[in-house]
């Protein structure tokens, strides 16, 4: 089965506004009516399906807002990431979607191991941001799921183009089969990073802009 990578741009700061919710504005308000809208549709899809993960993504919303995640249900890290997942949506631009992989871990495992041999420094390379998990603003914890799906990862805009740089200087030695793959990660990774380095100043733009990965299937 496969799992697809998707990505939006938010600022980690507007997403962990939400981790807890406290003295929320009239928009964030709005904001968070939306959340739990959604989160209920995701359950009632999820109940439709037969999956259950002894949390109910609603009720893990609900405790990620009050600033906390202490159930003990086996698969409630499942039900938390889906909950954070929407919290980032409603906080994030479009969704895109890198690619489609049968094992992302294994093609993301690969890369790196590639990039490394290339000489790419290792604070660049790419498994640890977009297997990352939540961004360290919130600042409690939350389990990740016991069978990692969905996943969840963050990277920060700053360093992002620094990577690019670096991975197109190494393209050429990198092996065909993983080619094409790095250069969709190439992709992505260059459009977001130019366009927050050349926005300081505009309306959006904020020092801890962020790439946001969502990992699913």
């Amino acid at each position: 089965m496969s799992k697809v990578v998707n990505y939006s741009m938010a600022n980690r700061g507007s997403v962990a506004r939400f981790l807890p919710a406290r003295d929320l504005n009239a928009e964030e308000s709005r904001l968070l009516g939306l959340m739990r809208e959604k989160a209920r549709k995701r359950q009632a899809s999820l109940d439709a399906q037969g999956v259950y993960w002894g949390l109910s993504v609603h009720d893990a919303l609900e405790e990620l807002i009050d600033g906390r995640a202490d159930s003990t249900a086996e698969y409630a890290g499942s039900a938390y990431y889906a909950a954070l997942q929407i919290v980032i949506d409603h906080n994030a631009s479009d969704s895109d979607t890198l690619a489609s992989y049968r094992s992302p871990v294994t093609l993301f495992s690969a890369l790196d191991d590639a990039l490394s041999a290339a000489g790419v420094p290792a604070d660049l390379l790419a498994f640890q941001y977009i297997y990352s998990g939540p961004p360290s603003e919130i600042g409690f914890r939350i389990p990740r799921p016991p069978e990692g799906s969905p996943e969840i990862g963050c990277w920060p805009l700053a360093i992002a183009g620094q990577a690019v740089d670096a991975y197109r200087a190494v393209l050429d030695r990198i092996d065909l089969d993983l080619r094409y793959d790095l250069e969709e990660l190439i992709k992505a990774l260059d459009s977001w990073s130019s366009d927050w380095n050349e926005g300081r100043g505009a309306w959006w733009w904020a020092e801890d802009g962020s790439l946001f990965f969502s990992i699913v299937g």
